[in-house]
């Protein structure tokens, strides 16, 4: 009984780490008030993080068509353009899946918008020269 214990209190304590280390923005916001207030502040970051992202694939792009240029082989340029479109893809389609865990219940447009904003700054940090 006693390895039981031990086990559980394992566990509680092992997710309890992952999940402060995997706080995200809907973390942050929920902390901000009311259903509407937390709707703002996701919105705010929602516009914040995809403005960065822009950036950064702007960047990106800049070192990928100066080192085809310097190679003279046109492959990172096309392979950004590449990742792009597909990193595009999967956010749309696994913050969908977020939404639909929800099952449409209250907070499923909260919990979509929040998983847009962690995917959209863990694509930035992967950006990052």
């Amino acid at each position: 009984m006693n390895t039981i214990l031990r086990w559980a209190a394992t566990s509680v304590l092992c997710g309890l780490a992952a999940s402060a280390a995997t706080a995200g923005a809907l973390d942050e916001c929920v902390v901000k008030g009311d259903h509407a207030a937390v709707s703002r502040c996701l919105l705010e970051a929602d516009r914040e993080a995809q403005a960065s992202l822009n950036a950064a694939e702007a960047a990106a792009g800049t070192r990928a068509r100066e080192l085809d240029t310097v190679t003279g082989r046109p492959r990172a340029n096309a392979a950004l353009a590449r990742s792009m479109r597909a990193f595009a893809e999967y956010r749309k389609m696994q913050c969908e899946f977020i939404k639909a865990m929800y099952a449409s219940g209250n907070g499923a447009d909260q919990g979509m918008l929040a998983c847009k904003i962690d995917l959209t700054r863990r694509r930035l940090r992967d950006l990052q020269p």
